[in-house]
């Protein structure tokens, strides 16, 4: 009976903490706002226990920071978070990509291509609804690419990343970022599967870089 009572508290917290995950990258849950247990108790439906693993699990992963006496605070990226994870990603995917270059699947790139290529006409309607897609389409993209060194640590540490990313993408890019994003993804997909190598790498590395100079103009012109 106790192992079952665990498991379904394990079961519970990880619900908890998808729920509200979910709050956070959907903006229900804006970055510098403060909320309690109570707050999230509520609105989730459930108890003490899941809703406060569930927010240790999310301090974890930056999502959100515990003030003791204030609150469950939003997480806001700083100026130095953005910095930070864009020049480990810098560092990281075009080296792995030169690295790898000849071992991309071409039909993986051609199959995501198309996928992109979908999205291209989305410019004109609510980017609010562009938005998703095209935000998991970007971690799909940059994961695999990873993936291509068939090296654990370093497709974990990009793992690692992805839910700050969003969050970072969420806060600090503006609607239009996304539809110029997808571009630069098809570009670059475009040099693969023409076995342009240094296009590619060098297409790869001036995406990082104008995905990072969004992120950052945005937070330091910000007024919070």
């Amino acid at each position: 009976m106790a192992a079952v009572a665990e498991k379904r508290q394990g079961s519970l917290s990880r619900i908890a903490y998808d729920q509200i995950k979910t709050m956070i990258l959907q903006k229900d849950l804006i970055p510098g706002q403060f909320v309690n247990e109570a707050q999230l108790q509520q609105l989730l439906g459930l108890g003490r226990t899941p809703v406060r693993e569930a927010i240790l699990a999310l301090a974890q992963d930056n999502l959100v920071r515990v003030h003791p006496r204030r609150g469950i605070e939003i997480t806001r990226p700083t100026p130095k978070d953005i910095h930070d994870i864009f020049e480990i990603r810098l560092l990281l995917e075009p080296l792995v990509l030169r690295q790898c270059f000849y071992r991309v699947d071409l039909q993986w790139a051609l199959d995501m291509r198309a996928r992109l290529i979908q999205h291209q006409d989305d410019e004109a309607g609510n980017a609010g609804q562009t938005a998703a897609p095209l935000i998991d389409l970007d971690n799909q993209f940059h994961l695999a690419l990873v993936d291509t060194l068939h090296n654990q640590y370093a497709s974990q540490l990009m793992r690692s990343l992805t839910d700050y990313l969003n969050l970072i993408r969420i806060t600090a890019w503006r609607p239009s970022r996304y539809q110029v994003s997808n571009r630069e993804h098809i570009a670059i997909l475009d040099a693969i599967i023409e076995q342009r190598m240094e296009d590619a790498c060098q297409l790869l590395s001036d995406h990082i870089q104008l995905s990072y100079q969004e992120a950052i103009n945005t937070m330091l012109h910000a007024s919070f």
